[in-house]
């Protein structure tokens, strides 16, 4: 059963969509992006720590941890430079630059290129160099009193106005096949640990042949 949920969720899984994360102080808030990622079916999700450091909340996180990849950078200037590498384009959620583009707005942006949407926190927003740096910006229009939202919230707002259609379509993701199995086999281990390890080995046969335990039925 474990098995065949995990090949249903890598057949959803996305790279085209990734989240960053700037110098989030509270780790509650910052790990229930992660569960949203993972929730939403993005597999990255881009944290730096400049300012503040990052630490999981197994609690909040309720597992999603160890199905996403989490990568960590040591300053927004490194996580733009790995991004902007793998051809993705960079939008930051920043009032204060003047935004008028809502995330709905940026779905055939996404169709053109893969996309990155930065965050801030929520007591300071991003830093003047995460949208100095940035590609272009977008808000989450709103109309009562609030002109913010938890960062959490924020996230998933966002992320769902890019990626609802597709969830509600049943829309396959964007990862090859040998990805998928490269995960799968990574989540088996960390669920698994040295038995997992023990199994993987056998798997790949004493004649050499490797059985493809990803497509069994």
């Amino acid at each position: 059963e474990r098995a065949a949920r995990y090949r249903a969720v890598l057949a959803r899984r996305t790279r085209r969509l990734v989240v960053v994360i700037e110098d989030c102080h509270d780790p509650h808030n910052a790990t229930a992006v992660v569960r949203t990622a993972d929730a939403f079916g993005l597999q990255e999700v881009h944290v730096t720590t400049a300012r503040s450091a990052f630490k999981v909340n197994p609690k909040v996180s309720q597992g999603s941890h160890l199905h996403i990849d989490l990568q960590v950078h040591h300053s927004i200037e490194l996580a733009y430079a790995a991004l902007r590498a793998r051809g993705y384009r960079i939008l930051v959620s920043d009032l204060k630059a003047g935004a008028t583009v809502g995330p709905q707005q940026l779905r055939s942006a996404l169709e053109q290129q893969p996309l990155a949407l930065v965050f801030g926190s929520e007591s300071d927003g991003v830093s003047a160099a995460a949208s100095a740096a940035a590609d272009g910006f977008f808000l989450l229009p709103m109309v009562g009193f609030p002109q913010s939202l938890n960062l959490s919230v924020s996230v998933a707002t966002s992320v769902y106005a890019l990626r609802g259609d597709a969830l509600s379509a049943g829309s396959g993701g964007d990862l090859s096949l040998d990805e998928q199995r490269a995960l799968y086999e990574l989540w088996v281990r960390r669920q698994r640990g040295e038995a997992a390890d023990i199994v993987m080995q056998r798997l790949t046969g004493r004649s050499g042949e490797e059985l493809d335990a990803f497509n069994a039925p």
